[in-house]
């Protein structure tokens, strides 16, 4: 009795996973659309426009790359080497302002984004290597920027999503977005 029964699921499983398969379009006839980055790239440089232009903020700087950024302190110290462990305190923010993330107790309390398991607390990034954010997202954008920083200084970098994320969504970054970072750059070891 209990082969039968055992016979009858495993039969009625491999049916159903037939007229799965075959209710499936598996058909490779068009190849998905290649991704145009200078088109998005357009769409982000539009965005960070209106943004500056909404804001009013003046005086920003854009690199050959398409990083976008002002000063926002300077500092008086050293510039960090290739070797050098950089600390940073940062924030992250969408097109529309919403703050998402950062290292400053006083900001995420601001935003209503504080959360009592996180140490807020800066950032440390082998600075030959680029920053390499959650291990995992090379920030291009933030690679460039941070090469233009010294000890102390704080920046603020208007990154379009080929400088930041790409393709990818971060958490509530969609994908394909442009994202506003600041940085302080706080220690070089």
């Amino acid at each position: 009795m209990i082969f039968r029964v055992r016979t009858a699921a495993v039969i009625l499983f491999v049916a159903t996973l037939a007229a799965s398969l075959a209710s499936c379009d598996l058909s490779v006839d068009e190849p998905d659309p290649v991704f145009d980055v200078e088109a998005q790239y357009k769409k982000d440089s539009i965005a960070i426009d209106e943004y500056l232009a909404k804001y009013g903020i003046e005086g920003v700087q854009t690199t050959e790359s398409g990083l976008r950024y002002k000063v926002l302190e300077e500092g008086s110290g050293p510039a960090p080497n290739k070797n050098d462990i950089v600390s940073v305190h940062f924030t992250i923010s969408r097109m529309d302002s919403a703050v998402i993330e950062t290292t400053f107790t006083d900001v995420a309390l601001k935003y209503n984004i504080y959360d009592s398991a996180i140490a807020y607390v800066p950032y440390k990034f082998n600075f030959g290597g680029g920053f390499v954010f959650e291990n995992t997202f090379l920030v291009a954008g933030l690679r460039e920027g941070s090469q233009l920083m010294k000890l102390n200084d704080r920046y603020v970098f208007y990154l379009p999503s080929k400088l930041a994320f790409g393709q990818v969504a971060y958490g509530q970054i969609p994908a394909n977005s442009p994202s506003v970072w600041e940085l302080k750059m706080v220690q070089i070891r």
